[in-house]
């Protein structure tokens, strides 16, 4: 199987989706119906919109899927992976090779659930009238019109980052898949950077006067602004480190990208930061770690 970093941060939500699923039946197995499902759950992804357009839907699919495996007596609170889901999850990673992607998002992961029969979504496929070559038809339709899923991971490779950057990082992803965001946005990123104790960016968002419960609160409301996709924010953060002469990307580079970015800058604003006086403060402790 992959490396869980390759996979795209939708299909990571897939994956989380389908162990809610089968604990939540008390199966004994993670099978690939399990995570069918994960991907019809998982709102924004390349996999949700190729199945909504064939119907295929969870509100459909999970009462087939709850009956499909018998329940154990005892709830398995981490069940293991059937052999089925593991063969699936190695073709994704061969159809994510085919297709020359250096990430594996629900796209793969469809595709590799209906390259073999083997598994429980086919029966649930079956009972759902669709037949795995109807999935596969539309999701290569998705792909040659160039849609992709955005890997968290491969800005990280490319931007030097620092270890506490990195940690940051890792956190505010993780936060948003706890949270089934469709994004790792930049409300996630500026709510870790808050509370991560080591980083002298705490002590700058405090003295800022942030506002983290209102921020708590946006990000469970799915404000919009802090769904904003972290992407654009981290390309500015490696530019601004290389600018500064900095070998690596830190957390101060993070928050100065925040600030500078437009959509950062109205998050900061509407969260109770001064950007102005920000601004200033971080540019004073990089001068003075020169």
């Amino acid at each position: 199987m992959a490396s869980y970093n390759r996979y795209s941060h939708h299909a990571r939500r897939a994956l989380t989706h389908a162990g809610v699923l089968v604990r939540r039946f008390r199966h004994p197995r993670l099978d690939t119906g399990h995570l069918l499902v994960g991907v019809m759950l998982t709102e924004g992804s390349i996999g949700y919109a190729v199945l909504n357009e064939l119907s295929l839907t969870a509100s459909r699919a999970t009462p087939h899927l709850a009956v499909l495996t018998l329940p154990t007596e005892q709830l398995i609170e981490s069940p293991p992976n059937d052999a089925a889901l593991d063969i699936a999850l190695e073709l994704a990673e061969d159809e994510a090779s085919w297709l020359g992607h250096h990430y594996i998002g629900t796209e793969h992961l469809l595709l590799g659930i209906t390259r073999t029969n083997i598994g429980n979504a086919s029966d649930l496929l079956h009972l759902l009238n669709v037949q795995p070559d109807q999935v596969r038809r539309r999701v290569r339709r998705a792909v040659s019109d160039g849609l992709t899923e955005f890997s968290l991971e491969l800005g990280r490779r490319n931007a030097r980052l620092s270890e506490l950057s990195r940690r940051v990082i890792n956190a505010a992803e993780q936060m948003s898949i706890a949270l089934d965001h469709p994004t790792v946005g930049i409300g996630h990123l500026l709510l870790i950077l808050a509370r991560e104790k080591r980083s002298a960016t705490a002590a700058l968002l405090k003295q800022s006067t942030l506002d983290i419960q209102r921020l708590e609160f946006g990000l469970n409301e799915r404000d919009a602004l802090t769904l904003i996709s972290m992407e654009v924010v981290l390309d500015q953060a490696i530019e601004q480190a290389q600018s500064l002469g900095s070998h690596f990307t830190g957390t101060e580079h993070l928050l100065l990208a925040l600030v500078l970015d437009s959509s950062g800058s109205a998050l900061l604003q509407t969260y109770g930061v001064k950007t102005n006086a920000l601004h200033k403060h971080i540019e004073e402790q990089l001068r003075n770690r020169r």
